[in-house]
């Protein structure tokens, strides 16, 4: 039988759920998880992920060892369209089997003192004066009810429990719509023939990339807005450019979300993590490290919020000021500029290949690790007369230009509110307000692309 009181109830047993649940356990909270796939399927559908090696370390996480490890990998090359041009960056990371680095998740957080229960789904949240009391779940012993002081949706893009919240002036309850999400459509190929590059390849046209995968396989995959078969038709066509040839022996495919996060993570009693807020890298989709950073900030929040027995929004507040204002606010400004970058032709990003101080080993690195899109003054203005050059001669459109210019500066004006999150509640509803302006240009743009790409490839 589930038990019927909890200090947390966390919906969801990913990577973010779980990994909050250790660290709240580890500072003396009682947390349950409800999980509603068995605990031995979490990663299957993936199978290999990548983590920067500086990632273990700055999130307390023990390195891999044994089966779990599958490849180290050095370096990350960053390639032109027509593969004339290669940019290799020092970026330690390790390839890792996602169902085994889940099942040490789950140990560490139940040796911390978490329960985790498997198969149970999350049907509904139970309120008394606008709290959350506690949540009802579904298991295969029927349904039943868990009270708690603090309800944490970590379900996943769906956003089971966001999603189930009635709309109010200070949260967001709308479901993901498809234009605001991407598809990743991976084959894992063997029988492999040709000039394969080492690592990590990543070819930002395609928004695709190819990397070791289990033994000596490779990992082919690209990313597409909405539709998976428009996913699958590029992904052929991103393989038919690629040196070397092979056999796809399996395929796999997912959504990961495109799009800002909630303008608040919290409510009265709630708090979301994770993919069920969005917080996904913009340049490259991958989710697990940037919801760590989310999940330790709402651990030391929540346990000092518990501590006091005060988990009115004002309470979790700090949770939305810590996140906005530093990784919050870059991946705001990623997710408006990319679009404007990754739609340039392919022959655009050739000629930009051959502009010094454009693509370097330091600006991959940046973005990588730090989240910033930087280059070095001195070899920035080294570049403006070739480009100056490259618009003269149209290899690079002025109307490109113009595009990354303009969101450029509605990037770095999002950027700056949420550097400027407001500190408490009282403040929002202007904040918000802003917000809304700006992101009203951002999204326009991306969704005109993304419409663009739709119809290239369905």
């Amino acid at each position: 039988m589930a038990r019927s009181v909890a200090d947390v109830v966390i919906v969801g047993g990913g990577t973010s759920g779980t990994y909050l649940a250790w660290r709240l356990s580890e500072a003396g909270i009682d947390c349950l998880v409800l999980e509603k796939e068995p605990l031995d399927m979490l990663g299957t559908r993936i199978g290999p992920f990548h983590m920067e090696e500086e990632a273990f370390e700055r999130f307390g996480i023990p390195l891999p060892e044994g089966d779990e490890l599958l490849h180290r990998l050095e370096t990350i090359t960053m390639w032109s369209p027509d593969h004339g041009v290669g940019i290799a960056a020092g970026l330690t990371t390790l390839d890792m089997d996602k169902p085994t680095f889940m099942r040490r998740l789950h140990a560490y957080a139940r040796e911390a003192g978490a329960e985790i229960l498997q198969e149970v789904e999350f049907t509904g949240l139970a309120r008394e004066g606008g709290f959350p009391t506690g949540v009802t779940a579904k298991g295969s012993d029927g349904e039943f009810e868990v009270r708690c002081r603090l309800v944490v949706d970590a379900s996943g893009i769906g956003g089971a429990v966001r999603t189930r919240l009635p709309a109010s002036p200070w949260f967001e309850n709308d479901p993901i719509a498809d234009l605001d999400t991407l598809v990743v459509y991976m084959e894992s190929w063997g029988g492999l023939e040709g000039e394969i590059g080492v690592d990590i390849n990543s070819y930002l046209h395609f928004q695709g990339w190819y990397a070791p995968s289990y033994g000596d396989e490779l990992i082919v995959g690209v990313g597409m807005p909405a539709s998976p078969e428009a996913a699958r038709n590029r992904q052929q066509a991103f393989a038919a450019t690629l040196p070397f040839k092979g056999e796809a022996v399996t395929s796999t495919s997912g959504r990961v979300p495109y799009r800002r996060p909630p303008f608040s993570l919290v409510d009265n009693g709630l708090m979301v993590v994770g993919d069920a807020a969005f917080m996904n890298k913009p340049f490259n989709g991958e989710g697990v490290t940037s919801a760590f950073t989310a999940c330790r900030i709402a651990a030391d929040v929540a346990a000092e919020a518990l501590g006091r027995d005060d988990l009115t929004r004002e309470a979790l507040w700090p949770y939305n000021e810590r996140y906005f204002r530093d990784q919050g606010a870059k991946f705001a400004f990623l997710t408006a500029v990319m679009p404007a970058v990754v739609s340039l032709s392919p022959d655009e990003i050739d000629f930009l290949y051959t502009v010094p101080g454009i693509f370097t080993p330091e600006g991959t690195q940046a973005l990588n690790l730090e989240y910033e899109l930087k280059s070095d003054p001195a070899g920035a203005l080294k570049s403006l007369p070739p480009l100056l050059k490259g618009i003269a001669s149209g290899k690079l459109r002025l109307h490109s230009v113009a595009n990354i210019v303009r969101m450029g500066m509605t990037a770095g004006a999002i950027k700056k509110l949420y550097e400027d999150y407001p500190g408490h509640p009282v403040d929002f509803g202007a904040w918000v307000e802003k917000a809304k302006h700006l992101w009203s240009k951002a999204d326009r743009a991306r969704h005109d692309y993304f419409g663009c790409l739709l119809r290239e490839w369905a």
